[in-house]
């Protein structure tokens, strides 16, 4: 059995060897960055910023940097290259749209950032944001459309799908359109009169998460009609599989500020948004995990606003966008169209910086040639603490001067998250919002008490303790098997209440170098009873077949007295419980030390089964080190290596 590496040079030299490569964000943007995986993943080639920037902390180690000093730079400027604002964009991919397979008349197409479905016979159009792990879902169902208009002093309203005639699917190079027609008529007195044809087209981008929608209603020269309301639908909205419900609408308005509806009692409401450049289709989910549908209307002037239906209290099922033509309208050609793009993590009450965001990828989408996903990073606290770590390294003067960033430049964008971070997340979860992952917390903490430790201002110390009293909230109370409190810390304060050995681990972390700060004793007795909660574990875990794993978990009571328990199966899991085991051992804070002599016994045999784990993950190649995603997972992929290696030998600046 492989050995564990000797050092942090040879895991950072499989990174710099086998997933680092170029990636363009634009004709005129070339950078270099990290694959998630040495080979297509599922057919993909993702490079996610937050692995990017958690191998940035690992390459910024001293002895790491000066190996590779190139690939750690050109790793600094893709991260930065991604934040926007307060915004850090997830990820950006390689193009792909193929199409996938036909059942039951619905044909599916591959985007390498999207799933799409179709049944045009039906007028319906499905896509949903892809993920790797079993989270891709159905987030947005385009139909549910109609056209309303007068007659002879008489409104009526006609069903689009129900009259499709003709429908057809063309791919040309990169880009995809799904289309279909409706032959409308309509029956004043008795007598079937032709009102027109309608198409809706569908256009979608390899290159480009943005969801084209028009909807052209050629009038009959002989429908003497008026006022007429094409509409675009979104239906099923609160469909519940895989998490998919939609509670909100908001409007950025022309004048500025946003108008919103929010789904409560079941019925049917009209949200006015005359002229509105922006609308979005909102969860109020945890802001990494958040779904929205953002829509930029083409031609402003004929949308009158946005129907709401609610069936069941809390879920929006339909909207439709209404656009209005007013006056006679016969023989006319009548045209709306959209922009839609799908986000699984947003800031989303800043609407108008929303709007600014979808009208540049649009105005932009000729000059990219890779996709870019606009949700937001999931570890906004890996960037944060990343860009702290190079400060302290800079600043130490052990890798030399840096030409494309200096000390002074890094600790700028450092403050920058930083203030965004407490204007964004903090101040949401102040107000009672669901903003926060307990995770990225614990990462911006850490790089918060980098910046005291290497500055010694007690502004940044003063900013650790406000974020350790928010991270406090995370925590759940309970006893354990022996009667003893114990705590585990939650990924999310109103959702997500299971308490994962990542978000766990990284929470005592944070706690522990925080007390390097602060002497507090909340952050000793959260420490104590968080060590209550790891335990050994034989659990059943499913990959592409049920496997019987030994591992270390975290094991914890609600409120009703039922344990859950989270395993550490993934090895990144185990990385970051290694790496607060490591700071623990060596804190020199008494309260500290007392918690280690107590539980010391245990975290030796805890220790022992990780170390095992990671020992049998081991794939030596070359002069390098690939430590796998999991015992027998064949290989590793950009989150798994760096913070294994880290849970191994930590950072110097922590």
């Amino acid at each position: 059995m492989p050995n564990l590496p000797a050092d942090a040079v040879s895991a950072a030299a499989f990174l710099t060897r086998y997933l680092y490569r170029p990636i363009e964000l634009g004709h005129d943007t070339r950078l270099f960055a990290l694959a998630e995986t040495e080979r297509p993943c599922m057919g993909d080639v993702w490079f996610w910023t937050d692995d990017n920037a958690k191998a940035l902390e690992l390459l910024s180690r001293p002895e790491v940097w000066r190996r590779f000093p190139e690939q750690t730079v050109e790793i600094l400027r893709f991260v930065q290259a991604m934040c926007h604002g307060p915004f850090i964009f997830r990820r950006v991919s390689i193009p792909r749209l193929e199409w996938s397979g036909r059942a039951g008349g619905i044909d599916s197409f591959c985007h390498s950032l999207m799933q799409l479905r179709c049944d045009l016979s039906r007028g319906v159009v499905v896509a949903g944001t892809r993920f790797h792990d079993g989270r891709t879902a159905d987030n947005l169902m385009l139909s549910g459309n109609s056209v309303a208009f007068s007659y002879k002093g008489r409104r009526f309203r006609l069903d689009v799908e129900d009259a499709i005639t003709e429908f057809d699917t063309a791919q040309q190079n990169s880009v995809l359109t799904l289309r279909h027609s409706s032959e409308l008529h309509f029956t004043p007195l008795w007598k079937s009169l032709r009102l027109g044809r309608i198409t809706y087209t569908y256009t979608i981008d390899a290159r480009s998460l943005l969801i084209g929608v028009e909807a052209v209603l050629d009038v009959d020269a002989s429908a003497n009609i008026a006022d007429v309301v094409l509409t675009v639908g979104h239906d099923y909205l609160s469909h519940g599989m895989n998490g998919v419900y939609y509670t909100e609408i908001a409007a950025e308005m022309p004048e500025g500020g946003a108008v919103r509806f929010l789904a409560d009692a079941p019925g049917h409401q009209f949200l006015a948004a005359s002229g509105a450049p922006y609308y979005a289709i909102i969860q109020p989910e945890i802001a990494g995990l958040a779904l929205a549908i953002h829509t930029a209307p083409r031609e402003v002037k004929h949308l009158a606003g946005l129907d709401a239906w609610v069936k069941q209290q809390g879920g929006l099922h339909l909207v439709r966008a209404r656009y209005r033509f007013d006056g006679a309208c016969r023989g006319a050609r009548l045209v709306v169209a959209e922009d839609k793009v799908l986000t699984a993590g947003g800031l989303y009450d800043r609407t108008a910086d929303y709007a600014q965001i979808i009208r540049d990828t649009i105005a932009t989408k000729a000059s990219r040639s890779n996709p870019l996903d606009l949700s937001i990073s999931y570890d906004y606290g890996a960037e944060v603490n990343a860009f702290a770590k190079c400060f302290a390294v800079c600043t130490s003067g052990q890798v030399g001067a840096q030409p494309v960033i200096s000390p002074d430049e890094l600790r700028a964008l450092f403050d920058r998250y930083l203030r965004h971070y407490f204007e964004v997340f903090v101040a949401g979860h102040h107000h009672g919002k669901n903003t926060i992952i307990s995770r990225q917390l614990a990462f911006v903490i850490l790089g918060t008490a980098t910046m005291f430790r290497t500055t010694g201002s007690d502004w940044y110390r003063e900013q650790v303790g406000r974020l350790c009293d928010v991270l406090l909230d995370f925590e759940i109370r309970y006893n354990d098997v022996t009667g003893a409190p114990a705590g585990g810390f939650t990924y999310g304060i109103a959702s997500q209440r299971a308490a994962f050995v990542d978000g766990h681990s990284a929470s005592l972390l944070a706690l522990t170098q925080a007390m390097r700060c602060i002497e507090d004793p909340r952050f000793a007795a959260a420490v104590d009873r968080g060590l209550g909660s790891y335990c050994l574990e034989t659990c059943r875990v499913v990959t592409d077949r049920p496997l019987k794993v030994d591992t270390i978990s975290t094991s914890t009571v609600d409120g009703n007295g039922i344990r859950h328990s989270e395993n550490a199966f993934w090895n990144f899991n185990v990385g970051l419980a290694l790496r607060f085991f490591s700071a623990l051992r060596s804190a020199a804070d008494p309260a500290l030390q007392a918690v280690v002599a107590r539980h010391g016994d245990r975290m030796e045999i805890l220790e022992m089964v990780m170390r095992r784990q990671i020992e049998r993950s081991i794939i030596e190649r070359d002069d390098c080190t690939e430590i796998a995603v999991a015992e027998g997972g064949g290989e590793t992929n950009s989150e798994t290596q760096p913070w294994v290696t880290l849970g191994l030998f930590g950072h110097p600046c922590d």
